[in-house]
């Protein structure tokens, strides 16, 4: 590629039409993700709309299969109370998170907003000083826009492969720096228009009027101190075609701050981020967002995990049952999840469904970056948490239609800290797929970490020997994990992986008592492990003192978490090789 940024920051016209189309896919993806329900009592909403679908879903499993309290009862017992349980909790989970709105809107608490850039350094310092963060992170893009077959020697060494991951954990924890509340309100609007124009001229005059107001009081409110609001011309015109251009326009400036305040740190000028889709939500939380190099040629689709706070997203976490998945994909489905990508109502949604407008927005992109570099783009997709399990529907979404475009190639996707998000039909489906010799070259590595509790979840998914307790339909806990899993236990301690992502050989030379050493060190664990007394005891234990686990596990759980191993791992093997 012989352009440089001058010239790059020189070819507008492309660039232009480029963001007039994915805005206009952002602007529909608005329209259809909006719910007539008031931003206070969305989560409640959603919580009996929870409540609703346990009581649906134990009645149909009771009617098609009235003899399964006989049959297994322990499982049926354990449904009951799990459902009761989460449901009582859950109640109390929703009010506390609602009086902590209502007072932090009241008090108007503003908690710092660090850049990843800034949080991760903090976290280096104490495990790696002598790491060069930027550099690294730059390294790791680089390798994302390599062609396969064309890569150089040095990425099969684990420095580069950790630094191609710290660059994908990075777009994974960049989404959840963009503010919810632009997008929020830009919703209620949409809500507004949606509840009440009449085709009645004179009526929806009225409603217009009162939508354009209130968009340029939120444009006002969150402008910043240094900057004034452009006079409108038009501010007296209530029209449709006005609303519009105002939504479009605060979205601009709220992405806008979005790529000031986190690329702020590189000297890159040519990378960039926009929100794709709102996936079928309203309170402007989870979404999905698109990265992009113009210089390096690729493209990362990142989805967004839970928001601690928010309580819609933890109930739609929290809806275990299954969803038949046929009609775009295979097997059965968490319904919570796939909720998310695809129609809740396919005759209202037709083709503006979450998973079809994230693809659409892709090809636009891809299209003008191989205009610009004469190359097909390659394609990432990742996502942390609830944003894992996302990017493993989409991802086998992908692969499932072997959707193919002449100017983008899948290369694969990364998915950290991710729940299980399908049944035994699912993950086999899925993994047949995987090993397809036509995708062999794009692997789902599913990374996790040992003591991380939420990519065990729900138990049975990561617990083979569970299953002869339990049958197989209609069950709460029928579900079971897909991809390739890469371990990291913290500390210096070598991560772990069914494919060895990473060589643990320092040299490119094989090293035949480096092979025997490793093997003994596996007898060694597997006979300490087959040998450990007290097991069951241990596991009692644990499971009584765990509530004084939880600020543990969930530091663990977080993207900081995963950073931080991954720099153990990456101290660990600098030492090596300085060594040598």
């Amino acid at each position: 590629m012989t352009d440089t940024i001058e010239d790059m920051k020189d070819d507008t016209e492309v660039d232009y039409a480029d963001k007039e189309d994915l805005m206009n896919h952002k602007i529909e993806d608005l329209f259809y993700s909006s719910h007539p329900i008031s931003k206070y009592f969305r989560g409640q909403a959603a919580y009996f709309l929870y409540i609703f679908r346990v009581a649906e879903y134990l009645y149909i499993a009771i009617y098609m299969d009235w003899t399964v309290a006989f049959r297994h009862p322990i499982n049926f017992f354990i449904l009951l109370i799990f459902f009761v349980v989460s449901s009582a909790l859950l109640f109390v989970a929703g009010l506390f998170l609602l009086t902590h709105y209502l007072v932090s809107t009241l008090l108007r608490c503003t908690p710092k907003h660090n850049t990843v850039i800034e949080s991760w350094t903090e976290i280096l310092k104490k495990v790696n000083p002598d790491s060069n963060l930027i550099d690294d992170l730059k390294n790791g893009m680089k390798l994302l826009g390599t062609r396969m077959g064309t890569k150089s020697q040095n990425e099969l060494e684990n420095l580069e492969r950790l630094n191609k991951l710290k660059a994908i954990l990075f777009f994974s924890t960049l989404v959840y720096k963009r503010e919810t509340e632009v997008t929020s309100k830009i919703q209620n609007c949409i809500n507004e228009l949606e509840n009440n124009l009449k085709d009645e001229q004179e009526h929806d005059k009225k409603i217009y009027k009162k939508v354009y107001e209130r968009l340029l009081k939120y444009e006002k409110k969150i402008k910043d101190d240094n900057n004034n609001i452009e006079n409108d011309e038009n501010e007296n015109k209530y029209t449709a075609d006005n609303i519009e251009r105002k939504i479009r326009d605060m979205i601009d400036k709220d992405e806008n701050k979005v790529r000031d305040h986190q690329f702020k740190d590189f000297d890159l000028n040519y990378l960039n981020f926009t929100s794709v889709s709102e996936l079928n939500t309203s309170d402007g939380g989870s979404f999905c967002g698109m990265f992009w190099s113009d210089i390096e040629n690729f493209i990362v689709v990142s989805f967004k995990g839970t928001t601690p706070t928010n309580f819609a997203e933890w109930l739609g976490n929290l809806t275990f049952q299954c969803v038949d998945a046929r009609s775009y994909l295979f097997g059965q489905v968490h319904r919570g999840f796939y909720n998310y990508l695809f129609p809740i109502d396919e005759e209202r949604a037709g083709k503006n469904y979450p998973c079809q407008k994230i693809i659409d927005a892709i090809n636009i992109k891809a299209t003008t970056l191989k205009k610009k570099n004469g190359s097909k783009v390659n394609l990432w997709i990742t996502g942390h948490s609830l944003g894992g399990a996302l990017a493993t529907l989409f991802y086998s979404r992908l692969l499932n239609i072997n959707f193919s475009h002449e100017s983008w190639e899948l290369q694969g996707a990364f998915t950290f800290a991710s729940p299980a998000v399908g049944d035994l039909h699912f993950s086999a489906q899925l993994s047949s797929l995987i090993n397809d010799p036509r995708n062999l070259s794009k692997p789902l590595w599913r990374i996790v970490l040992n003591h991380d509790i939420i990519p065990k979840l729900p138990y049975r998914a990561c617990n083979k020997g569970m299953r002869k307790y339990g049958y197989n339909y209609n069950i709460l806990m029928n579900f079971a994990q897909v991809g390739d899993k890469i371990t990291f236990y913290g500390g210096e301690n070598n991560p772990s992986s069914i494919k060895e992502f990473f060589s643990y050989t320092s040299d490119t030379n094989y090293n035949g008592k480096e092979r025997v050493n490793r093997l003994i060190s596996y007898c060694k664990r597997y006979r300490q492990k087959k040998d450990e007394k007290w097991a069951i005891l241990k596991r009692i234990l644990r499971s009584i003192l765990l509530p004084f686990y939880i600020p543990q596990m969930i530091k663990s759980h977080g993207t900081g978490g995963y950073f931080e191993a991954l720099i153990y791992y990456e101290k660990k093997i600098s030492k090596k090789d300085k060594t040598k």
